[in-house]
């Protein structure tokens, strides 16, 4: 059927704000002199690590100079090596334990004991003094009291004996401890300069780490800032791209028949399929 009509073509521009597109342009302008130009691309190939302090360096100097001067049977090294060597006692632990070992071993005899003979002289001449001032002495009277004064004297001096005795075995029981304790104290004093070296050692181990570590960094930044740099263009080429553009779009227009019966926009989209 005869009749029909023009398309209508619709344009809609969604160009930026044209006062705003200088400011855009010369954005993106800049940008790309930024990225040509290779800035923010730098990396700083300068060290972060911080270096010993003097002090720091003197005392692990002073550390060191100790550890040498007490390591390999040297200086205190060598004392607790002896300590070791003599079953974990030093002299005068060691003179003290075999004079407790001997009272410890030793057998009762009375007449040995210079102080109990003494004693007896001194008995004797008090017995015989006071027999003698009651004229009885020599008597058997006399004689009696000396014998018991002298008994009464060694059966108090074996008591005696006997607690040293069993005192001295108690007191080698706890130094034979003593010495095990010791033992175990030597040997840790004996590793005390070498573990001072350790940590020295560790100090440094540390520094290496972190100037490693430093370097590592600089490698990485080389290796990314040239790829970040180029993200931060796209990035901005893209956000640019969707700031503006102009879309066109085709419309067929309305039948001017379908008009004139009164169908108008309605009946157009009803029957435009039948013309």
């Amino acid at each position: 059927m005869p009749g029909g009509s023009s398309k209508t073509t619709t344009t809609q521009n969604s160009a930026p704000w044209k006062d705003a597109q200088p400011a855009l342009k010369q954005g993106i302008s800049e940008a790309q002199k930024l990225y040509k130009n290779g800035t923010g691309a730098k990396v700083y190939t300068g060290s972060t690590v911080v270096p010993w302090d003097a002090k720091t360096t003197q005392g692990m100097n002073a550390i060191t100079g100790q550890a040498n001067a007490n390591l390999g049977g040297r200086g205190l090294s060598g004392e607790y090596q002896g300590v070791i060597n003599s079953g974990g006692y030093n002299p005068a632990q060691l003179e003290a334990l075999n004079n407790t070992r001997d009272v410890a071993n030793s057998s009762f005899n009375i007449n040995e004991d210079p102080a109990f003979r003494q004693v007896v002289e001194q008995a004797t001449n008090s017995v015989g003094q006071a027999a003698s001032a009651a004229g009885r002495y020599g008597s058997g009277v006399h004689q009696g009291n000396l014998a018991n004064t002298i008994g009464d004297l060694g059966a108090r001096q074996y008591q005696a004996w006997q607690n040293r005795r069993d005192a001295a075995n108690s007191n080698l029981f706890n130094m034979g401890a003593q010495g095990f304790n010791n033992l175990s104290a030597a040997y840790s004093g004996m590793q005390a300069p070498a573990q001072s070296l350790m940590q020295v050692g560790a100090m440094n181990e540390d520094l290496a780490t972190r100037q490693l570590n430093d370097k590592l960094r600089i490698f990485n930044e080389q290796q990314n800032k040239p790829w970040e740099n180029l993200s931060r263009l796209n990035a901005i080429a893209s956000g640019a791209g969707q700031l503006g553009g102009t879309q066109t779009q085709s419309q067929p227009g309305q039948n001017p028949f379908l008009t004139a019966l009164g169908y108008g926009a309605t009946g157009a989209g009803l029957l435009g399929g039948l013309f």
